[in-house]
């Protein structure tokens, strides 16, 4: 199990180290949005959704955490993603991560993820299922 959990680690570090800026040491939008599959422009538009008073280092921060803590659960951080962006969360309203964490909703994301974790996988693979069928 410890290996496992090693791998996840080493799978996020890369992950983190292809995101950020090496010149700024900050996370870098451009970088973090091609990660996502998306543009940089629609994860700015994510992060302005949010408001004036917070920052892009926080909004980053909330987000990478939501990720890391669903790559736990998913075992892979593609799936991970997937989930992050496309599986309804019955918990929460039927929004999904996205849609919390845009929403300001990261902590209760995260709480949710750590004393039910279980769901996450029913939740995305109860998703999958409707879309094959």
């Amino acid at each position: 199990m410890a290996t496992g959990k090693r791998k996840l680690a080493t799978e996020f570090l890369q992950f983190l180290a292809d995101i950020y800026d090496p010149a700024t040491g900050a996370v870098s939008c451009m970088r973090l949005a091609g990660c996502l599959g998306m543009t940089e422009t629609a994860l700015r538009r994510r992060w302005l959704r949010r408001g004036v008073r917070v920052s892009w280092e926080q909004f980053a921060d909330e987000l990478l955490s939501v990720l890391d803590a669903a790559q736990l659960q998913r075992r892979d951080l593609n799936q991970a993603i997937d989930w992050y962006f496309n599986a309804p969360i019955e918990q929460c309203g039927s929004k999904t991560a996205d849609e919390l964490v845009v929403a300001g909703e990261a902590g209760r994301l995260l709480r949710e993820l750590d004393t039910c974790g279980v769901w996450m996988h029913a939740t995305l693979d109860w998703a999958r299922a409707r879309l094959r069928a």
